[in-house]
């Protein structure tokens, strides 16, 4: 294969991931996007009270964790024996099933098959998240790893922006939100199958008979160990975790957010209706991750740009830690804002554009933590452990405390459509405010996280200043095991 058409190849590829990535988190916007009519629909077909509707709500948007629990691990480790485009078209082929499943729930009233088709979900996440970071660090142009994960990254909040305004669209539309998972499968099937059948072998081999230049940096050749034998030597590792952690803690504040805020912004008056808040709140989304997620990757490779792996972590956990730091102090300060809407709005923004701006520190960070052979095992570990303490507690947790601290913000039918209970703004403001507060503060052992993984990453480099990985088959007797 010539380096020329080679290149176009994997920037193909690169494209083809951030599709699929841009699909799954436009699939995470839809409940979001209508929280009314989900409510509703909640109300209807579990007959459960006002004061439950949120907690129902929260566990309909994480439910996904839990097949993905399963699977994304089991992928990761899969992927070190076995071609890794034949995982993500299972995955894919098993979420097209899936949300197939979820729009019939509507035709069939069943608040217990809509559950079953986002717990499904999940499993086509897992096939391709522990895949594509470690596959565009390996196959990146050099110098370029941090921006192309940076765009891969940024189609993360953007879908998840277009999907909440997908989701309030098509949630008020007349063909209503069961089609919005239809069309979902319509797009993502043909997408399956292309990584079954149409990705060059050259690209597609599993790690001990792929080609050196496609092979671990080290050239090693890859045994084959037990499942739990690979997972210790990933987790043997004190800055992989202290960067999970606060990973899950930013993402416990924005999966929060993006499950509630919506309803919060509307109940607190800053809109007039769910609609209105999607649409503005998706395109500061969109701006942010289209702006933010590529220029971090960018800065991280012009200041990175040869330097020895240990190195590069400690320059992009320095980077991290500044960035966290400031994602705190203006989050904290659009909430003093409300519910003043233009100042809201302009420090949420430079919230985002902070956080996103984070993003491939944190992925590039986490992947020198590990053996090249075990990139994408560790990436699935981490995706996991972030669900695990972000994704799958933040909306139900929020969404317990809305039905405890603002019991009136229920949803109700008024001439025929699903609105928000009018007098949440009235008798529930203070309980809004505070419920809002809640995931904004937890963004705090982010930033702690980040700098204890800094401090180990700085020792790390003072007492090995020319070393090649920060992890040699898992060991690291100075800074780095637990």
């Amino acid at each position: 294969m010539s380096s020329v058409s080679s290149s176009w190849t994997s920037t193909g590829l690169f494209v083809l991931f951030c599709v699929i990535n841009f699909l799954n988190f436009l699939d995470r916007g839809i409940i979001p996007g209508a929280p009314t009519q989900f409510q509703y629909f909640i109300q209807t077909t579990r007959n459960v009270s006002t004061s439950q509707e949120g907690f129902y709500l929260g566990l309909l948007t994480s439910s996904f964790v839990a097949s993905y629990a399963v699977f994304v691990l089991l992928f990761g480790y899969l992927s070190i024996f076995i071609q890794p485009f034949r995982l993500v078209a299972i995955g894919l082929f098993v979420w097209c099933l899936a949300v197939l499943l979820c729009g019939l729930a509507k035709e069939a009233e069943s608040f217990s098959l809509l559950l079953v088709g986002r717990l499904l979900s999940g499993i086509g996440e897992s096939s391709f998240q522990c895949i594509a970071p470690a596959f565009i660090d390996d196959n990146a142009p050099a110098n370029t790893q941090s921006f192309w994960l940076g765009v891969f990254y940024a189609c993360s909040s953007v879908g998840l922006a277009f999907g909440v305004q997908y989701g309030a669209v098509m949630a008020n539309s007349p063909w209503g939100w069961s089609w919005a998972f239809y069309l979902e499968a319509i797009v993502v099937f043909p997408l399956a199958c292309i990584c079954l059948w149409a990705v060059p072998d050259a690209y597609n081999r599993r790690p001990s008979t792929a080609p050196p230049e496609l092979k671990a940096k080290d050239g090693s050749q890859l045994e084959r160990r037990t499942f739990w034998a690979e997972v210790c030597s990933v987790c043997h590792n004190a800055i992989f975790f202290l960067i999970i952690w606060g990973a899950g803690a930013s993402v416990f504040s924005l999966s929060g957010l993006s499950t509630f805020g919506t309803l919060f912004l509307v109940g607190l008056g800053v809109f007039p209706n769910d609609i209105e808040a999607s649409l503005v709140l998706g395109c500061i989304v969109v701006a942010s991750g289209i702006l933010g997620t590529p220029l971090g990757g960018l800065a991280l490779d012009w200041e990175a740009a040869n330097h020895p792996p240990s190195r590069r972590q400690f320059i992009a956990l320095r980077q991290l830690v500044f960035l966290s730091l400031l994602v705190v102090v203006f989050a904290l300060l659009s909430w003093a804002a409300l519910p003043i809407k233009f100042w809201f709005l302009f420090l949420y923004t430079w919230t985002l554009v902070l956080f996103s701006a984070s993003t491939a520190a944190t992925i590039t960070a986490l992947l020198l933590c590990v053996h090249p052979s075990r990139r994408a095992l560790a990436t699935g570990v981490y995706a996991l452990l972030v669900h695990v303490f972000g994704d799958v507690p933040a909306p139900i947790i929020i969404g317990a405390l809305k039905d405890a601290w603002a019991p009136h913000c229920n949803s109700l039918v008024v001439n025929q459509n699903v609105v928000l209970n009018p007098e949440c703004a009235t008798k529930d403001y203070d309980g809004l405010l505070m419920t809002m507060l809640c995931p904004l503060l937890w963004m705090i052992w982010s930033a702690l996280s980040y700098g204890g993984a800094f401090i180990l990453s700085r020792r790390h480099v003072i007492y090995h200043p020319d070393a090649e990985n920060i992890q040699d088959d898992g060991h690291d007797s100075k800074t780095s095991t637990i």
